[in-house]
């Protein structure tokens, strides 16, 4: 009788160091009976998923100095397919309060107490960091309808305490039996950066020049899938001299906000509702005189489009501040502006759009690929003289394939613009009417018809110090620069022999 005892004893035993095996197991995650611990593992910013060397590595790793990294709270909520709420649960133990990590996932072990596999299997997960004035979320759709909430204390242009950010569960994986589940958090705000110029293309330090933040929304969804009825739009008090400075610019704040308006043609005028629309009034001195200027923050490209239809999911973007994203503004003051606040001179400005991200890799294998063709002067392929546009090469794209992505060629500077061969005159002349400021097209082009870099006004050092321009493409959205300098032969170098893969070098000489 004891040895039949002892023979199940040892059975028993058996079973269970196989079931414990079985849960060990990475391959056994569909077994109902193993309920792994869970690990949470998050960071702050995330990788393009889009693939060819056609488009450049876009990285902003957030300030340090500004907070924009910092996490000093979790809350990660659960919710049923049908959107009913399982748990919430919230972190702010000392591993978490104060962390920032940007580059490697921070890993944080859970308690059962905590989460557990039973809660995860089939369900929704959502991660938000730093917001402490938590309503009612009872199921997901409070959720998306829920604000942050934070107007009465918003500091548009202050450092900020730390940054609401969100991230919906980008991976569930069993390693060492172990449950992991990933989340890349983005921030709730947008950053604008501005970068004042004189008319030689001289920067100006934010001392010497007074701004004034117009129609930011100091309110917005908790989460980037949510819906905002009211985001508070809102002007800063005064045109005053920037609070907020980092390597001479300006920056500010702003919660999500769209001002574009459907109705209108865009072929015709700006398709917007200038009642919402998101900018800057800047005072500055021209030729030592103190002038008004409205300071678009983002691109404005109703002019030159011939398209026949008007696809908004592509025009969209132009016309918004969308979150986690930065809106770096170069504002050159080159000309007379407004005498008063009311009445401001505009200012073409060409912003610069990019994907705040920290340590994204965009690897682009074959989503994006152009042609460039450059037909020389002799040698001269980065040389160009006003009024005569053949003493430059002539460029043309062919073989384009943009992934579906719409485009726009432009260059860094107001100073210069772009013609079609077509509209050259016989010895190299052309109508200033019709230098283009961009060259625009979408996911179906295929080729952009040959066409010159053109300088605006004669050479004249009293006028300005820097001839020199840079043109890029940039294909959006996210806005990111689009290698259009690369040898189609596939050499090393550039094709203009100056510059870089993205950006094409040109310096007027005449």
């Amino acid at each position: 009788m004891k040895a039949i005892s002892k023979y199940f004893a040892m059975c028993a035993i058996a079973l269970l160091g196989l079931a414990n095996t079985s849960c060990m197991s990475d391959d056994m995650d569909g077994t109902p009976s193993c309920d792994y611990d869970v690990v949470l593992e998050y960071k702050v910013g995330g990788s393009a998923t889009e693939t060819r060397a056609a488009v450049t590595r876009a990285e902003e790793v957030g300030n340090g100095n500004l907070n924009e990294n910092l996490i000093n709270r979790l809350d990660l909520f659960v919710f049923k397919p049908d959107g009913s709420r399982v748990k919430q649960v919230t972190f702010e133990s000392t591993d978490v309060k104060g962390s920032s990590p940007t580059t490697d996932y921070k890993h944080k072990e859970l308690t059962s107490n905590e989460l557990t596999r039973s809660d995860i299997d089939g369900n929704v997960l959502y991660l938000v960091a730093n917001l402490d004035n938590w309503g009612n979320i009872n199921n997901l759709n409070d959720l998306k309808i829920a604000t942050i909430n934070q107007a009465t204390t918003f500091q548009h242009n202050q450092k900020q305490s730390a940054f609401v950010m969100d991230a919906k569960m980008l991976e569930r994986k069993v390693v060492t039996g172990k449950i992991h589940l990933k989340f890349q958090l983005k921030r709730a705000l947008a950053k604008i950066r501005l970068n004042v110029q004189d008319d030689k293309g001289n920067p100006v330090a934010p001392t010497a020049y007074a701004c004034q933040l117009v129609n930011y929304a100091a309110d917005g969804s908790i989460i980037e899938e949510g819906t905002c009825d009211d985001n508070k739009l809102t002007k800063a008090a005064a045109v005053a001299t920037p609070n907020l400075k980092v390597d001479g610019k300006a920056v500010f704040y702003s919660y999500a906000n769209s001002w574009i308006k459907k109705d209108k043609d865009p072929k015709a005028e700006e398709p917007i509702d200038v009642s919402k629309q998101t900018y800057i009034l800047l005072k500055a001195k021209y030729k030592g005189t103190d002038y008004f200027y409205k300071v678009p923050v983002n691109k404005r490209l109703y002019e030159k489009n011939d398209a026949a239809t008007t696809d908004w999911t592509q025009y969209e973007p132009l016309y918004r501040l969308d979150r986690n994203y930065i809106y770096d503004v170069t504002a050159k003051v080159d000309r007379e502006g407004g005498s008063d606040p009311d009445n401001p001179a505009k200012l073409k400005v060409l912003p610069t759009v990019l994907p705040w991200e920290t340590g994204a890799e965009y690897t682009f294998n074959d989503a994006i690929s152009i042609k460039t063709n450059i037909e020389k002067n002799g040698e001269n392929s980065s040389k160009i003289a006003f009024n005569n546009a053949t003493f430059g090469p002539k460029i043309s794209f062919t073989e384009m394939n943009t992934n579906g992505k719409s485009w726009v060629l432009q260059t860094d500077s107001p100073d210069y613009g772009f013609i079609y061969a077509k509209e050259i005159n016989a010895d190299g002349s052309y109508d200033l009417n019709k230098v283009m400021t961009v060259i625009t097209g979408n996911g179906t082009t295929t080729e952009v018809a040959p066409f010159y870099v053109v300088p605006r006004s004669v050479l004249d050092y009293t006028q300005r110090d820097n001839y020199t321009c840079h043109v890029y493409m940039v294909a959006y959205s996210p806005n990111m620069k689009v290698i259009i300098n690369a040898p189609s032969d596939g050499s090393e170098g550039t094709a203009t022999g100056t510059g870089t893969k993205t950006d094409m070098e040109f310096t007027q000489v005449k």
